[in-house]
Parts: structure tokens; C-alpha cells; sequence
């Protein structure tokens, strides 16, 4: 028997951007996560980070990335960005309930670099993918979509 969800019960919510980018030569930039972060320390992913309601509205989704971008791997991305994924679950230790949206961004300019919030950048191509211990299977599974949709234009 399955069980029951009150749905009147309030629920706490989280949006979360995660941002592909590709540079020209077709590989993207995987960040390897701080050793302080709570969730997945030292684990490989892509730049991302909560929506923050910081009273932007318009295209506040896509600012997000080029924030989160910046913030963990110092490189700026193109305005033009494609949804290509999303997900929901729920961290168990909070039970908080995450939105995933994740986008196909373009690289614009800067040298990736270690920030504060990273412990390793790198460029890595689709041949070089399964070198990575990934934070979590839908990462590894957003990159390889990226890939498979970049490999069609």
C-alpha cells in the first residue's frame, strides 16, 4: 500500500540551475566540488546553485547560471542558453524538495580557475567522462545529454 501525501502540509522548495558549458572545441567544464561543501565533497559535477529571489524576474533562471558559472570556475557564459533537462527529488537529511532545470551554455570568456567554492576545474571531453567520480548519476546522465545534443548540430 502506498502511503498517503498531505498535500496541505507546507512543504519547503528549492530551485536549482545547473549550467553545461562548451567551449568551441566541444568540451565541457566539469567543476570538482570544495571539500567543505555539505552535499558531495570533492565529487565532480557541473557549475550550479539555488535560485536566489534577489528581485530579478525577468530571465532570473538564465542569470543564475551565468552567476553560478562565474562564481565556481571564474568564466563567463553567453546570454543564449537551452533548457535540456530537469528533475525533482528530495535530500533526505532536510526534505527539501528540489526543482532541477539544467541548461546547454555556451562559453564566452575567462580562464576557468579554483575559486571558493571549487577544488578542481577542467575541460573534458565525452571520451573522458567515466574518469570522473560524479556527485550523482543524474549529473553524469545531464553531461552525457549535452553531449548526445551537441553531437546532432
Amino acid at each position: 500500500m502506498s502511503e498517503e501525501i498531505d498535500f496541505r502540509e507546507e512543504r519547503k522548495y528549492s530551485v536549482v540551475v545547473n549550467a553545461i558549458i562548451v567551449n568551441n572545441e566541444n568540451k565541457v567544464l566539469l567543476v570538482q566540488r570544495g571539500w567543505q561543501e555539505k552535499h558531495g565533497p570533492g565529487t565532480w559535477s557541473v557549475p550550479g546553485g539555488k535560485l536566489d529571489f534577489t528581485g530579478v524576474t525577468h530571465n532570473a533562471l538564465q542569470e543564475t547560471a551565468k552567476k553560478e558559472a562565474l562564481e565556481e570556475a571564474g568564466v563567463e557564459i553567453e546570454d543564449e542558453m537551452e533548457l535540456i533537462a530537469n528533475n525533482t527529488f528530495e535530500h533526505d537529511e532536510d526534505k527539501l524538495q528540489v526543482v532541477a532545470l539544467v541548461f546547454l551554455c555556451y562559453y564566452k570568456s575567462g580562464v576557468p580557475k579554483v575559486t571558493e567554492e571549487t577544488a578542481d576545474v577542467k575541460w573534458v571531453g565525452l571520451e573522458e567522462i567515466n574518469n570522473f567520480n560524479f556527485h550523482n548519476i543524474n549529473v553524469k546522465n545531464y553531461v552525457l545529454k549535452a553531449f548526445k545534443k551537441l553531437d546532432k548540430k
